[in-house]
């Protein structure tokens, strides 16, 4: 009895040693590939890029190869959930989806892959694309291939040294509505998907005209939100 103890611990032991490898590596291997630097992350967008230009090209899941101009109208029409046309799974971590209007009119469509918490995701818009790269409670943000800006804390930042606030979100478990700040004040309120009473909720609600810039800055901070786990 003593010695199939010992056989059954040995064995247990090797196993956990070999699990114990097999994460490490995993680990380092997803640290490499979801780098901006490495050569692994370039690849990695490209694949993405080549899944956006499928779903485009081929309307595999009825998505209009036209995609909406995103403007004040398509920002008050958003939808609150966005479309999920491929979930990421425990051996392929590639998902998919579409953040459309109410009225289901495509605004944005994204590529992505996950391994842990880390996550890459190409995503476009009628005449721009955005990558984002997610690391824990941190969201880098690329437009065009150039740094756009973070999201972390619910505030979102511009890149560089003269960093600033591009919006910032004030969340509340109680409340039905978040307000999100844009500029030097009030821009619009997100909806808290925890206390949705509308079958086809709206993702925000504007509060006044805003610029382009403040535009593209709440849908980023909108999407940005959506991909939170």
């Amino acid at each position: 009895m003593t010695a199939l103890l010992r056989l059954f611990f040995a064995v247990l032991m090797g196993a956990l040693f070999i699990t114990g490898i097999f994460y490490f590596v995993a680990s380092i291997l997803s640290s490499i590939a979801f780098n901006p630097a490495s050569k692994a992350w370039k690849e990695l967008l490209a694949k993405l890029r080549i899944r956006l230009n499928k779903r485009t090209q081929f309307n595999a899941t009825g998505i209009p190869q036209m995609l909406t101009p995103c403007n004040a109208e398509t920002l008050s029409h958003l939808s609150l959930h966005p479309k999920i046309v491929k979930k990421a799974g425990w051996r392929d971590g590639t998902f998919e989806g579409v953040f459309s209007t109410i009225y289901q009119e495509p605004v944005l469509i994204y590529a992505g892959q996950k391994n842990g918490k880390i996550a890459a995701i190409v995503a476009r818009t009628s005449d721009k694309e955005f990558v984002f790269r997610q690391k824990g409670k941190e969201t880098e943000i690329w437009e065009n291939g150039q740094p756009y800006g973070i999201f972390v804390d619910g505030a979102l930042l511009s890149t560089g040294k003269q960093s600033r606030l591009l919006a910032k979100l004030e969340t509340d478990t109680e409340l039905r509505q978040w307000p999100v700040l844009l500029g030097q004040g009030e821009g619009a309120m997100l909806t808290n998907g925890a206390r949705v009473v509308s079958p086809i909720p709206r993702a925000l609600t504007l509060l006044r005209d805003l610029t382009p810039e403040e535009e593209q800055a709440l849908l980023l901070l909108t999407v940005v939100q959506a991909f939170q786990p």
